[in-house]
């Protein structure tokens, strides 16, 4: 793309597709994964994984996919779309991931598949994982029908695991239904990040693509967050389309300015920081006490990326980046106040320094 040229970038750093390249470890993304793993290798029934829309619920759990040794493990993830999560689908297509070559068409047929398969992995001293993505697009009786599985025995041990990944709107559905609802012995929740994670997020996405760190000078940054909400899809998306407005501007780096037109043509407002603040589960503290002016590094050269490789699953909707860390376990510095009179685009204070500016020298200098 010509802009990404003008830039002197080989890739683009804000895209959301669903590349592990990209993936960044944020306190919240580990706290996460070490969870919902401990659930997984001590042979749990029932994990949740939820979060609101955005939090990268999709790409850790493919990392937790990639987690799991095959040697120990046969684990299959399977994306759920609307309208075509029904029960006899989700068995045929967890059959032929088990190795049935041709799933059987009724309901018994395929169980038994599914059964004679999970004893192999058995008897091949293995564990089988089920992880379903996007599962709250599934019906109640969906729900109930799966849930099933995990009634599987063999020589009296369970045969299999499952990770359950979607919005919220999952954690009420399990809620309300009474067979599964015990059945769960993992609940994690991904949060929104806080501006020292938003902040750090970027940076990463901007070494991956070998760009120079000053492309979203500390300013920026801060507006990024106000606007982005800690959540890492819109924070991609946000400064795509603010690195396009640099672009027709002419400039060689984002301004905010460029985000607030991105965020005005996209129709985002910022929240109040009250409410940033309850999402983040951080105090109004500011991270300023290490200000420093900010620093310009050389442009680094660019190199193209090396391939991943695959791991088997099936895999039928965008995946999606982004975090989370209970609200106990948060030690970020914590996100600045924010003066809001109304939700919308609002002019950023034009003197001063950034409170990001001693962030914004330790993360380029990392």
């Amino acid at each position: 793309m010509e802009h990404l040229q003008h830039f002197g970038l080989a890739q683009d750093p804000f895209s959301n597709e669903s590349d592990l390249r990209l993936y960044f470890e944020s306190a919240t993304h580990r706290d996460a994964q070490r969870r919902v793993e401990r659930g997984l290798r001590q042979h749990k029934g029932l994990t949740l994984l939820t979060g609101e829309g955005g939090m990268g619920k999709t790409l850790l759990a493919r990392r937790i996919l990639d987690g799991l040794e095959e040697e120990i493990f046969e684990a299959t993830l399977l994306v759920m779309l609307p309208g075509a999560a029904d029960a006899m689908g989700i068995f045929q297509r967890f059959a032929r991931q088990l190795g049935a070559e041709e799933p059987a068409r009724d309901r018994g047929g395929v169980l038994g598949q599914i059964y004679e398969h999970l004893a192999i992995v058995r008897e091949d001293g293995r564990h089988a994982v089920l992880i379903v993505d996007d599962a709250q697009v599934m019906s109640p009786q969906v729900f109930a029908e799966l849930g099933g599985l995990l009634s599987l025995e063999y020589e009296d041990r369970r045969l299999m695991s499952m990770l359950l990944v979607g919005s919220p709107e999952l954690d009420r559905q399990i809620q309300n239904d009474a067979s599964l609802f015990p059945r769960v012995d993992v609940r994690v929740r991904i949060r929104p990040l806080d501006m020292h994670g938003a902040a750090a997020y970027l940076m990463h996405r901007l070494k991956v693509a070998h760009a120079r760190p000053d492309l979203i000078p500390p300013a920026s940054l801060e507006a990024l967050y106000k606007f982005g909400r800690g959540r890492p899809r819109l924070l991609n998306t946000l400064a795509d389309n603010a690195l396009f407005e640099a672009y027709l501007a002419g400039r060689f780096s984002i301004e905010p300015g460029d985000i607030e037109r991105a965020a005005a043509d996209l129709g985002i407002g910022f929240e109040a920081e009250g409410e940033a603040r309850r999402n983040s589960g951080v105090s109004t503290a500011s991270i300023a006490r290490h200000a420093a002016p900010s620093a310009t590094l050389p442009s680094a050269p660019v190199v193209a990326n090396a391939p991943i490789s695959e791991a088997s699953f099936d895999l039928g909707s965008e995946l999606e980046l982004t975090e989370e860390l209970p609200e106990s376990a948060w030690t970020t510095p914590s996100a600045p106040e924010f003066d809001v009179d109304a939700i919308g685009p609002a002019r950023p204070a034009a003197a001063g320094p950034s409170e990001l500016d001693g962030l914004f020298v330790e993360l380029i200098e990392e």
